[in-house]
């Protein structure tokens, strides 16, 4: 190795032309890797929708949920499901197991299961659909159209508009929202049935069985070969009018119905955009799209769009990730940037200039050669990428530093050039490569993490460790290549190593002098300061205080129509625009339940968080009539993790599950630090039940199925065939008139018995007022409510809130039902697991490291000591910053124990490779020298780190709630390491050293 080192060392002209290459290289990868806001990676979650026109929320539940979670009990990949039944929809979401070797497997498997159930109801007419979701499926933007027109002008206008989206490069899927479908309604007259002895469902199976275009083949004995074709289609109102559907006497369609018109499906939410009724369009980018690049295609073609439509038209957007992600790429690049430079004004200020350049250029040879290599990896930009690459910019130059130090020390003590190259390199080489080694080993295990935090983090510490790959070529091959050349072409080369240092070099000496009382006060201080802050700091697993997106959820009064609804939510919505800090919103008003999405401003141009906004709102939103509850949820740009405080009471009775919901909500409320709290109401509903008279039905021959048809029919309506008219396809649904969708009217229908006659409905069964739930939501299959609030970080955190509620309820019996710890409690939990291995697999893998290279316990010891006072000071940092203890801190930690360790062990190694000077009586000297001789590379390597750092974590170059926590505690982490390392770790060696020569044992 050392021969190899060597030759490649004296390789000048291929080190030039590979740092050329490298930096090409990169700058062509920056040209073409796509930006996005997270990595991609699959998030182990699915999402299956059945829609059940017409059902009510315990229909869809009985009937199409219950059947489904079945079968998904069955497969074992899956961990949870959650599922919501409403009126007319039943949505099932699902999460993978931890560690899933290959989802595709299980989203085989569910969709297999999804085939088996065969027997949903007849309207149930699309099979359920099941959606994956991706890191870059999700929704990246929504635009939508409005207009004052009518909905008819309007939807053409959108059916344009949707196609030129799904023709845009980069997006993957749109999703329509208020686009209906359009109809042939066909009202049936009551009275007129009564008269021709018909019946609701025979009408709609003449229509079915009428409508027809079926292909019969070819005519092969026939000249020219001619394709025979049975058409019996009805695609226009006249066709469908005239249609006979009885003969002696001769009845058509038009003899027994009202109105045939050419209409819409009924709408079953309304889109709203930034206040207007809108179509909406929930686009999704595809795994290779630039959301930046996509983005402004899109605003361009909607700019177009609405020239080209006219005043009567407006197309506008309703959210946008490109601008929070816009956003994060000028944070990060700014910070960047700053760093940047400010490592380099470090550089020229102590090394000599053309020696500064060179250590410069490892910085963009790191960079874009991590650049070059991301994308053979999968991985793309993002803003965590990005992240990941500020964090390394003072950490990368240490090694050149290191390198560059030790092969002019040599030059300065008088041997020849390529001598000190080859004798400063080897004298590095064991101790850069273990310092390299065990901050990657730092790294690794935080590559491990669980859940989706885990993935979406997995970027960083592979970045980082792609970096120090390259740092590590960089120091041991380019640099002495450069600095060889740099020293031979310039033989009246002098020397920029000044004393700079030389009242840290008496500090020191001092201190060393006085080390019993130092020792002593730095034990306490790591003891007291560390364990005083930790209690101090809160754990919240993603901080609110830079997150963007508000989201809004209102449950209306049940009985309220969906016009009603749309009128009493606009005052909630006026509310949303008349605050100075909302950038855009879209949303879904239905009936009972609405929700929006609102983008906030960026935070560095706000004065006030989301969570001021929130609690204004909330006092608002009590004084608006007609909502029943109202709940806001701050996104705090982490993965979706819920409500702080987020805990299901699942299963038991009805009334021991709500009793526990209620009392439980009462509990949070006392909890200090807990606000928001809500309780899922999903307040009854008005409902009349038809009771079935069954020894009418017996004696009839008549059939349950039968009734329930008929009035399925006559008041929701049902889809009986459907035609494709060259564009789209049009259904046909058959309903009575609006002015007949009475009870009496009702009574009169006909059903027919099974010998043929016609018995009413009157006879058949009687109407019962009650009340029903308007949505039903499960646990794995057991009825579920859901109880949750925000926390105040400054007062609490989810986990102990979840503890105190744990202590509160322990061994109290609410007829079975129980509580489950879901959103941040649950992955809180998850990650403090992987955060406690991630620790123990660093430190086991760094001592490993260091006792191949000492051979010595005591050795290694001393090196890790640096780890407990710089995760002590961090703590104290974060305190002082007002900071939390959340993730990205975590991560910073975990990787300042690999960044700490290195300046100790170079230590150590000097000492150890400088025995031979050591004079028995006098210990204190050796030390002295020894850490005098080491003062300047690492407060140099410590002042590149911190400096590099420093922008990103105080927002010079603007604000990151995330990274600039882990920012702050890594470059002041390294600060007390730099501390440590030249007063600590020198005055505990002294005593070891003494000891060994006090009881004869080897050096």
């Amino acid at each position: 190795m050392q021969y190899l080192l060597t030759l490649l060392s004296q390789r000048r002209l291929a080190a030039k032309l590979l740092t050329l290459v490298l930096i090409v290289l990169g700058l062509f990868a920056l040209t073409q890797l796509p930006l996005a806001e997270k990595p991609r990676f699959d998030m182990g979650e699915g999402l299956i929708i059945t829609e059940y026109p017409g059902a009510s929320a315990s229909d869809v539940e009985s009937n199409v949920t219950s059947k489904l979670e079945k079968e998904l009990l069955s497969i074992s990949g899956i961990k949870e499901f959650h599922s919501v039944s409403e009126a007319g929809l039943s949505e099932i979401e699902f999460r993978l197991n931890t560690g899933i070797a290959d989802p595709n497997v299980v989203y085989q498997d569910v969709r297999d299961a999804l085939a088996r159930v065969s027997d949903l109801p007849l309207g149930v007419t699309e099979s359920p659909k099941l959606s994956v979701e991706k890191s870059y499926s999700l929704d990246f933007m929504v635009v939508g159209i409005s207009s004052d027109l009518p909905y008819e002008q309007l939807r053409a206008r959108a059916k344009s508009v949707e196609l030129a989206l799904r023709r845009v490069e980069g997006i993957g899927q749109v999703y329509p929202i208020d686009l209906r479908e359009p109809e042939f309604l066909i009202n049936l007259e009551p009275t007129q049935l009564q008269r021709y002895g018909l019946t609701v469902d025979e009408i709609a199976q003449l229509i079915a069985e009428r409508n027809v275009l079926i292909s019969g083949g070819r005519l092969a004995l026939l000249q020219d070969n001619p394709e025979l074709i049975t058409v019996a289609e009805l695609d226009n109102i006249e066709k469908l009018a005239d249609m006979f559907i009885g003969f002696k006497p001769n009845i058509q369609l038009k003899d027994v119905s009202g109105e045939i018109t050419s209409a819409f499906e009924k709408a079953s939410a309304y889109g709203s955009l930034n206040g207007q009724k809108s179509i909406l369009f929930d686009l999704r980018t595809d795994q290779q799209a630039d959301v930046l690049k996509t983005s402004n295609d899109v605003r361009n073609l909607l700019a177009g769009m609405e020239r080209q439509f006219g005043a009567d038209f407006s197309l506008d957007v309703g959210f946008d990730l490109a601008n929070e992600i816009q956003a994060k790429s000028d944070i990060v690049r700014n910070n960047g940037l700053v760093g940047l430079i400010l490592v380099l004004v470090v550089l020229a200020l102590f090394l000599e200039k053309r020696i500064a350049f060179w250590v410069a250029v490892s910085i963009p040879v790191c960079l874009l050669g991590t650049l070059a290599v991301l994308p053979a990896l999968g991985q793309i930009l993002d803003a965590y990428t990005l992240s990941a690459l500020i964090l390394i910019i003072g950490i990368i130059v240490d090694d050149a530093v290191v390198v560059s130090d030790k092969i002019i020390a040599f030059v300065e003590e008088g041997f020849p050039i390529e001598e000190a190259v080859v004798k400063g390199i080897k004298a590095v080489f064991p101790a850069i490569t273990a310092s390299i080694l065990s901050t990657m080993i730092a790294f690794i295990p935080l590559l491990f993490l669980p859940g989706d935090s885990g993935q979406m983090m997995y970027v960083i510490p592979l970045t980082v460790i792609v970096a120090l790959c390259f740092s590590f070529v960089d120091a041991l091959f380019f640099i002495p290549a450069h600095l060889q050349g740099v020293l031979t072409n310039n033989t009246q080369w002098v020397s920029k190593r000044k004393d700079n240092f030389r009242h840290v070099n008496h500090a020191i000496e001092w201190v060393l002098t006085q080390r019993k009382r130092v020792l002593s006060i730095a034990v306490i201080l790591c003891v007291g300061v560390g364990g005083f802050s930790y209690q101090q700091l809160s754990y919240l697993f993603f901080p609110e205080d830079g997150a963007y997106l508000i989201e809004v959820s209102a449950e209306t009064d049940p009985e309220l129509s969906l016009d009603q609804a749309w009128q009493r939510t606009q005052q909630l919505e006026a509310l949303i625009g008349e605050t100075e800090e909302v950038s855009s919103w879209y949303g879904e008003v239905g009936t009972p339940n609405s929700y929006w999405i609102i983008s906030l401003t960026p935070v560095n141009d706000r004065d006030r968080t989301a969570d001021d906004i929130v609690e204004e709102w909330e006092a608002a939103g009590e004084g608006i009539a007609g909502l029943a509850q109202i709940e806001f949820d701050i996104d705090g740009g982490g993965p979706p993790a819920g409500r702080p405080v987020d805990i299901k009471v699942v299963g038991g009775s009805d009334e021991g599950r709500n009793a526990l919901a209620d009392d439980l909500a009462a509990f949070l409320e006392t909890v200090p630090g807990t606000k928001r709290v809500n309780r899922d109401l999903h307040d009854s509903q008005p409902r009349v039940e038809a009771q079935l008279e069954y020894q009418w039905l017996n004696y009839y021959g008549i059939t349950a199925a039968q009734v329930g048809g008929v009035i399925k029919y006559a008041v929701e309506g049902e889809r009986v065939s459907r035609i494709f008219n060259g564009e789209e396809e049009v259904f046909f649904r058959v309903s009575l008139e609006e002015d007949d969708k009475t009870l009496d009217e009702l009574n009169n229908l006909m059903v027919r018995a099974s010998d043929g006659s016609l018995v009413p409905l009157s006879k058949l069964i009687r109407w019962v007022d009650t009340t029903s739930a308007s949505q039903i939501t499960h646990y794995n299959g057991e009825r579920v409510i859901r109880v949750s609030s925000g926390i105040d970080a400054a007062l609490t955190d989810p986990s102990s809130v979840f503890e105190q509620v744990e202590i509160q309820f322990a061994g109290k019996d609410y007829e079975g039902a129980r509580l489950v710890a879901a959103g941040q409690i649950f992955e809180t939990a998850q990650a403090e697991q992987g955060f406690a291995v991630a620790i123990l697999m660093a430190l086991a893998g760094i001592s490993v490291l260091l006792l191949l290279l000492f051979d010595r316990v005591i050795e290694v010891l001393l090196v890790l000591l640096v780890v407990p006072f710089g995760v002590s000071g961090a703590l104290f940092i974060l305190f002082l910053h007002n900071q939390v203890l959340s993730f990205f801190p975590i991560i910073g930690m975990i990787a300042l124990i690999g960044v700490m360790v290195n300046n100790s062990l170079v230590l150590i190694w000097h000492f150890r490779s400088t025995l031979a000077e050591l004079d028995h009586d006098n210990v204190m000297a050796f030390i002295i020298k020894g850490t005098k001789s080491r003062v300047r590379p690492i407060i140099l390597t410590t002042i590149t780190t911190v400096v590099g750092l420093v922008p990103l974590a105080y927002g010079l170059g603007g604000y990151d709630n995330f990274m600039s926590s882990m920012a702050l505690v890594v470059g002041w982490g390294c600060v007390i390491s730099m501390l440590v390392t030249l007063l600590i770790i020198p005055a505990l060696y002294g005593y070891v050293l003494e000891w060994k020569i006090r009881h004869n044992r080897s050096l």
